[in-house]
């Protein structure tokens, strides 16, 4: 499912001063066209996954006529391997993933990090520290670092996010190292204008390829290299990096540079701090900051130029650092500067700004307030009162607006993966037996929350059934590990079922395949039997031809939405005394994907005359005694409360809404778990053939007349 208009991908074609007007993520493509790349890939992951939307709706117009080649990684390792392009040849490429698959692609970046490259080469990471859409908080800038790969951290700005990818892909090439490019959520999705550049068509491409590779033996990261190589990353690679951004003026400063009062600050926290200094009259929206002030912008967060803080600091009095999570590697590089330079300055930064979670305007106001109190004293009266206003109005909204009811994240309407967890909850509360559940990343992992709680872990992608290799020889409980289609190919073959059948591990392995990618915006994965960008893979991959080629022996397919043949299936493989590895594959698609494609047919076919079916399950008012058992076994959305009827019943009623898909899952749930026969499902027949009236209407005779 991808999501650009065919407008918004001709701007891409845009040429000098014209301006496009889209996403963080179009810009950034825009950006690396007209930086010259010759490739691009990635694995999906929020908040990048929208760039992977770009390259795959641009392919076929833009990228693939200039010769640019488009991967669909199947991890973050295979993407970054693709790296080794510009480290042996002129090749200029990027690739993407979210913050955490930095873990997954380490090995082969360490590698490439080390050996360097001769053109540029960028990392687009999906920075997410507000957690928006990330299980794990965690910054990329202590990874970067330990590789020693330049990070570039923009502010909130499309112009500045534009003129940085461009301007990053030069330092890459300039010092010889991959930099890492942070694209927090705040700006793929924001909308806005720029103005382009002409796109540059990469000297070697696709179209125009390369005679041969020359050989250069001194690029093998092995002894005597090895030491080189690190000597050759630390004393010229990165030197070079750093004097890259001074002379192009990367970090930006604001406010007067002789103002004896500093603020720094990096990436979206700059916007923060201009919001807040806004609301006490010392900045606005143009870019004006007070007199009495001075910011550093660093855009450029490694390396950190010891000549510019030095600079930065000559004449301060007093600096606040307002860096956003941990570890706080900037105020520790930071401090170490001062100290060996022995600058007095009163230097303050995570003893007054929050350490820990995203720096939101709410959250950063009481620090900042409290810094400009002790450094504008003749402000203090001001500050105190606006910040109390503020906080005022905010508690003010609290408690005026209705309480929002809290919602955790749950299964899409239909979705193919409810069923599952449903089944396996009817299992536990009939024979009172509670297995242990090893989950992992993806959709499925939202089965820990309610109404199932059935993920006693989430531990990173394809890993857990190793989550529970330990355990499954240590506890009495049986161990059942559920793993989606994308996260199997991911990593999960080799990081779980090579190792469960290496080491003799005695699990059920639950397949979900529903054909995509789907938690990260249904995406192309091997399964689906084409690429992001629309082609047929020459081989479709069938997951049950590559777990009975590992070897698994007892692997058995089945539709979730047949409770009865599931459910019989997975206790058989449960409960299967000779133990092992056993897999059972719920075969269904993506019900999003499925109406998609189905609800645009449905409505040719009713434009066309056609005799058209839709189909909706009810809950009867009058039956329905308000238990609401058929809710703590499903959680679909559809499925919700209503008032009843009867006003001798206090409790409300169970109801299904118009978002209802007609797959059937209440009714299966109904009687799987003994319930009641409130459930009822009912068939629209449009454009009903007229001898289908005719039946329908003696049948209706009938009926009334058998009712009296």
């Amino acid at each position: 499912m991808h999501a650009y208009t065919e407008s918004d991908i001709a701007q891409l074609q845009f040429g000098e001063g014209q301006v496009l007007y889209g996403d963080g993520a179009l810009v950034v493509l825009k950006s690396l066209l007209q930086s010259g790349i010759s490739y691009f890939g990635g694995y999906p992951g929020a908040p990048t996954a929208n760039l992977i939307d770009a390259v795959a709706d641009a392919y076929e117009p833009v990228l693939k006529p200039m010769g640019v080649y488009v991967e669909s990684s199947a991890n973050e390792m295979s993407a970054g391997a693709m790296m080794t392009a510009s480290a042996f040849a002129e090749i200029r490429g990027a690739v993407t993933w979210k913050v955490l698959g930095n873990s997954v692609a380490s090995d082969v970046l360490d590698h490439i990090a080390a050996i360097g490259v001769k053109d540029g080469a960028m990392i687009i990471v999906g920075e997410d520290y507000g957690v928006a859409s990330t299980s794990v908080a965690m910054r990329s800038l202590p990874w970067a670092m330990k590789s020693g790969m330049p990070v570039i951290d923009p502010r909130g700005d499309l112009q500045i996010l534009s003129d940085m990818v461009m301007q990053g892909m030069e330092m890459s090439k300039i010092s010889g190292l991959p930099v890492v490019f942070l694209l927090r959520p705040q700006l793929s999705h924001t909308h806005g204008f720029i103005r382009t550049k002409g796109n540059r068509r990469a000297v070697f491409n696709v179209k125009d390829k390369i005679a041969r590779v020359a050989k250069d033996p001194s690029k093998t990261p092995l002894p005597p290299n090895t030491q080189q190589h690190e000597r050759s990353k630390y004393q010229e690679r990165l030197p070079k990096a750093e004097k890259f951004l001074l002379e192009h003026r990367l970090n930006e400063r604001f406010g007067s540079p002789k103002a004896k009062i500093g603020l720094i600050t990096h990436g979206f926290t700059c916007n923060t701090v201009m919001r807040i200094l806004s609301a006490f009259g010392l900045a606005n929206e143009d870019g004006w900051v007070d007199e009495r002030l001075d910011i550093l912008q660093l855009n450029v967060i490694f390396p950190l130029s010891e000549r510019q803080v030095l600079e930065f600091f000559e004449g301060k009095e007093i600096v606040l650092l307002v860096e956003e999570g941990k570890p706080n590697l900037l105020e520790q590089s930071i401090r170490s500067i001062l100290h060996r330079s022995r600058v007095p300055v009163a230097f303050h930064g995570q003893d007054i700004v929050p350490d820990v979670g995203e720096l939101t305007p709410d959250r950063l106001l009481p620090a900042l307030a409290q810094f400009l109190e002790r450094a504008l004293p003749e402000l203090g009266e001001t500050v105190q009162r606006e910040t109390a206003l503020r906080l005022q109005r905010k508690e003010m909204a609290e408690k005026m607006l209705e309480p929002v009811t809290p919602r955790v994240p749950t299964f899409c309407v239909g979705c193919p993966e409810r069923p599952v967890f449903s089944q396996m909850k009817i299992m536990e509360e009939l024979s009172g037996e509670v297995d242990f559940h090893a989950g992992d990343v993806g959709c499925y992992g939202m089965a820990g929350l309610a109404p199932f709680w059935m993920a006693d872990s989430n531990i990173g992608m394809g890993a857990g059934l190793a989550a529970a290799a330990a355990l499954s020889e240590m506890t009495d409980q049986k161990v059942v590990s559920v793993i989606g289609d994308g996260t199997l190919w991911h990593s999960g073959l080799n990081s779980s079922v090579v190792n469960a059948l290496y080491n003799n591990q005695n699990a059920t392995y639950v397949v979900l395949d529903n054909g995509w990618t789907a938690m990260t915006g249904h995406h192309e994965n091997p399964t689906t039997g084409q690429t992001l960008t629309g082609e047929k893979t020459r081989v479709r991959m069938k997951i049950e031809e590559a777990l009975r080629g590992l070897g698994i022996r007892k692997v058995e397919k089945e539709n979730p939405y047949d409770y009865r043949k599931f459910t019989k299936k997975l206790k058989r493989l449960r409960e299967d005394p000779e133990g092992g590895l056993r897999v059972l594959i719920s075969e269904a698609e993506c019900q999003l994907e499925r109406q998609r494609r189905i609800r645009p047919k449905r409505q040719k076919d009713i434009a066309a005359g056609k005799r058209v079916v839709v189909e909706r399950l009810g809950v009867d008012d009058e039956v329905c005694v308000g238990d609401h058992a058929c809710i703590r076994f499903n959680g679909c959305p559809s499925l919700t409360l209503g008032e009843s009827p009867n006003r001798l019943r206090e409790s409300k009623i169970a109801t299904i809404d118009h978002q209802c898909v007609g797959c059937g899952v209440c009714g299966e749930v109904a009687q799987a778990a003994w319930l009641c026969p409130s459930f009822y499902k009912v068939s629209v027949v449009i454009n009903t053939p007229w001898y289908e009236r005719i039946v329908e209407k003696i049948s209706g005779m009938f009926v009334r007349a058998k009712a009296g």
